[in-house]
Formats: C-alpha cells, structure tokens, sequence
C-alpha cells in the first residue's frame, strides 16, 4: 500500500528532476515529501529545494541537467577514466571553455571547410598532446560530432590509458593487417558520440607502417563514417611520424608548453609541418 502512495505522489507532484535523483539514488522516496513542502514553502524548483534541504549539490543538478539536455559528462565519483579528461569530469571549468574555443575556431577554419582530420603535434614530449587531443576529442563529442581519436603515436602511446582501454589491437594493427579495423574501434559507453582507435601493439617500425598506404586510406574510410578525425603523434623531435601524419590528415594543430617550449622550436615545427604539405591550422600554449 505504501508503494502505491509513494508512486502515485511521485507522478502527481514529483518533477522529472526529482523522478531522475530517485532513480540515481540520490535521495529517497522519504526525502521527497521534505522537499515537496520545502518547495511549496518557498516557492522554488524541486532541484532548489533538495539543495536547501542539504539533500545534493549543485554538481548533481548539473548533470541532471546534462542528461535532460543530452550533453555528456561523468560525476566525479564514475572513476573510469583519467582524471586528464577534465573535458568530461569539469565541463563547466574555465579550463574546459579554452576546449571549447578551440573547437569554435578549428569548426570555422577547418572542419566547416569539408575537411575532417587533423593531427596534434608538439617539438617535444611532456608539452600536453595526448592530453589536449583527449579532451578535444570529448568536447567534440559533446557537441554530438561523431568522432575518433586516433592514437597516432606507436611508440610512447597514452590514450588507451586516459580512456582505460585494454591496449589490444590498435593502429599498429591495422597498419600491419593483423586485423579488420572495426576489431580495434572502441566506443566510449560514456560518450555515445566518441570512438577511440588505440596505438595497439608497439611496433619496431612505426615510421615504416604510416608510410604505407593503409593509414591515407584509414583515414578516408573512416571520413566516411566520422564528422572530425583527431590523431595524436609522438614529439617532433623524437621522430618525423607527426610530419608523415600530418601530410596525409592535411592539417595539423601545434602545442607548446608555457615556459617549456622555445620559439625557435615552434617556429621549426611550423615549417616542417608546413613543408609536408600540411596546413598549420592553429596553435595552442599549454599553461598546466
């Protein structure tokens, strides 16, 4: 009998944000009479009145918020990810608005131009890459674009580790026909919108595998299934895969570190990016 009351005083009065906290277990069906008078009382929303009551927080409403409005992230307490992805778990941080205008402007300067693909790339390891083309990646997809992230980089790979992917078949894989490339495409259950393609198995020829025809025809396959194609590369100075890449995505976005990176070092990595064909299409300093 006390189920049915419960029920029938949750379709009558409860909200649809009421209705979602019950069902996250974020309060219980006792807690929603308090906030039922709570908000006749004051005059305010459901959400407003469990916060007066101390029952959530501010961070509960927004995501109950994004989910009514279908704009992915994760709660600090989902832990399956990297903390890196501050795009997913800060959405709302000023960090993730500079996410955001750089998106703004590679979608008017690039993608809106009826490319797709574009590397990230960097003079030397440690200057943010795979963490700026991770979250990249998520802002992208919050925005509904399909997109992938490809791991360009074979020899120090990291984003099977900040999307907590077992680091099966990869690129490498694919490039190697060791297998089919749907095997190796993980999406992101979080983020509907994404698809990750890891580094896969490091190589002893990484360079010698992008040279082949497979990746240019990798990434036009897959032009025909994503909106936006992000590759991570290895450092500049350690290798020439981020200019081989670069030549085929055609663009290619460079990251310094503030106080790290030297002008001269940006200014070379222009030019060989530049020199293989590649447009420069922006460039971002790292402040972290």
């Amino acid at each position: 009998m006390s189920n049915q009351i419960v029920d029938s005083k949750l379709n009558a009065n409860v909200s649809t944000i009421g209705r979602m906290l019950l069902e996250m277990g974020k309060i219980t069906p006792e807690d929603t009479d308090k906030i039922l008078r709570k908000q006749k009382e004051e005059g305010i929303k459901f959400g407003d009145a469990a916060k007066l009551l101390g029952l959530i927080t501010d961070d509960d409403v927004q995501y109950i918020l994004s989910q009514q409005f279908e704009y992915a992230y994760l709660p600090a307490a989902n832990l399956t990810y990297s903390t890196e992805l501050v795009a997913a778990y800060q959405p709302f941080s000023t960090e993730v608005e500079s996410f955001r205008a750089l998106r703004s402007q590679l979608l008017f300067r690039w993608i809106n131009e009826g490319f797709k693909a574009f590397t990230v790339v960097s003079p030397n390891a440690g200057e943010g890459v795979s963490y700026l083309a991770a979250n990249l990646a998520v802002v992208f997809s919050q925005l509904g674009k399909k997109t992938l992230l490809i791991d360009g980089n074979m020899r120090k790979p990291r984003q099977h580790k900040i999307f907590n992917l077992k680091q099966s078949y990869g690129l490498s894989d694919i490039l190697a026909d060791r297998t089919p490339g749907t095997e190796a495409l993980k999406v992101i259950a979080d983020f509907p919108n994404l698809t990750v393609l890891g580094a896969g198995t490091v190589p002893p020829n990484p360079q010698e595998l992008i040279g082949r025809s497979n990746f240019a025809q990798l990434i036009k396959y897959a032009s025909s299934m994503f909106d936006v194609i992000i590759v991570d590369t290895p450092a500049f100075r350690e290798s020439s895969d981020a200019q081989m890449l670069s030549s085929i995505t055609r663009g290619a976005v460079l990251v310094s570190r503030l106080n790290q990176t030297k002008i001269d070092e940006m200014k070379t990595l222009k030019s060989q990016i530049s020199g293989a064909g590649a447009t420069v299409i922006g460039a971002v300093v790292n402040s972290f």
